[in-house]
């Protein structure tokens, strides 16, 4: 399991408060608020909830009660990839699916708990399984994503 860079919360290619460019709050192209290309519920092209192709709750090929190769519980196939908190503390798992738009996310006790859809600009918005949404992600400077509420805070991100 990979580990987070080391200071994680002061690397100005990760957490947004030090980097404008990634900081959705002072960058209004990257903020679901101002920018209505990026807003799930103003743009049905991105929403689960009008294209049941991105939403697994109603696709049973992305949902992992349905495939079990998407479960971590049941399989070691799973993206390489971790959620962390901006305190680099491991909080959880991404696990890619069959649809490149979309991504599921786990807890740290492999419980599905959300999943992330494609924004077509370079992040996801991302939505709890009772299919609300909740934030969104923006990729980082070190290729990685940065994950916020719909606020605009930084909450955790994912390598």
């Amino acid at each position: 399991m990979p580990l987070p860079p080391p200071r994680a919360r002061f690397n100005p290619n990760i957490n947004p408060a030090f980097n404008p460019q990634i900081n959705p709050k002072v960058n209004a192209s990257l903020n679901p608020v101002f920018n209505s290309s990026l807003d799930p519920i103003r743009n049905g092209r991105i929403s689960p909830k009008f294209d049941r192709s991105l939403n697994p709750i109603l696709t049973p090929s992305l949902n992992p009660t349905s495939n079990a190769l998407l479960d971590p519980k049941q399989t070691a196939k799973f993206s390489g990839l971790c959620r962390w908190s901006p305190d680099s503390e491991r909080t959880g798992y991404v696990v890619n699916t069959p649809n490149k738009a979309v991504l599921l996310l786990f807890d740290q006790n492999l419980e599905w708990t959300a999943f992330a859809v494609d924004n077509q600009r370079q992040g996801y918005n991302i939505f709890d399984i009772a299919e609300e949404w909740k934030g969104y992600l923006l990729k980082n400077a070190v290729g990685g994503l940065n994950e916020f509420n719909r606020e605009g805070d930084w909450v955790a991100f994912i390598m």
